[in-house]
């Protein structure tokens, strides 16, 4: 990132940016030719070739206004451009420094951070919404437990929308969807990992799309 008490950096940003889109306006010559005056990161004569050749394809009143505040040399220039000037080595160097690539995605901590959020979104069994986060995989394992050991009890169970009672039956039918749902993303991640060796799967989009256990009504 350049730094924000610099008015030449995001100026010569903008202006090799504008250059790659192969875009020549008024704006782009006077910034060239200032940049060159001041002989920014040691290459004038870069930025007064790309100033004359911006210029020299400017409309004829544009063209005009900038020729009038030139010297003789730099309206010389502008009468003797021909190609684009090649972008000096060490100035795309100096740009790249502002901007350094993003550090690779780790796509598989990416699938078992996508895997926990699945796991844990909940799931609707019945009309009624289940949490399945861990401290609620862990009471629903001890419930389960419990009507095992006591078939005929009623347990007082706490869902998203507040509490419910539940026969051992219907306890028994919540733990074996939830346990249903958490392998599922277990299952999903395996997969998809599998794919990411395989080189399938190489982008997070990729993970994104995957067909991953849902957290709605099952």
């Amino acid at each position: 990132m350049y730094r924000i008490d610099s008015m030449y950096e995001p100026m010569v940003e903008a202006l090799l940016a504008a250059r790659s889109e192969n875009k020549a306006d008024r704006w782009m010559a006077c910034v060239a030719f200032w940049l060159g005056r001041q002989q920014i990161y040691n290459v004038p004569d870069y930025w007064f070739a790309l100033a004359a050749k911006i210029t020299s394809g400017l409309p004829d009143a544009d063209k005009s206004a900038i020729l009038d505040q030139l010297s003789s040399k730099e309206a010389a220039q502008v009468s003797a451009t021909a190609d684009w000037p090649e972008t000096p080595a060490s100035l795309l160097a100096v740009v790249d420094g502002w901007s350094p690539e993003p550090a690779p995605v780790d796509l598989y901590a990416y699938a078992a951070s996508k895997r926990y959020a699945v796991e844990t979104g909940g799931i609707v069994i019945n009309d009624m919404r289940v949490m399945t986060d861990r401290g609620s995989q862990s009471l629903i394992t001890g419930a389960y437990n419990y009507v095992q050991a006591n078939p005929n009890v009623t347990v007082k169970f706490k869902t998203a929308a507040g509490f419910v009672d539940l026969t051992a039956a219907q306890m028994t039918a919540i733990a074996d969807a939830v346990g249903v749902h958490v392998q599922a993303a277990f299952t999903a991640e395996g997969e998809v990992s599998s794919r990411i060796i395989a080189g399938e799967i190489t982008t997070v989009p990729e993970i994104d799309a995957f067909d991953w256990p849902s957290n709605s009504s099952i």
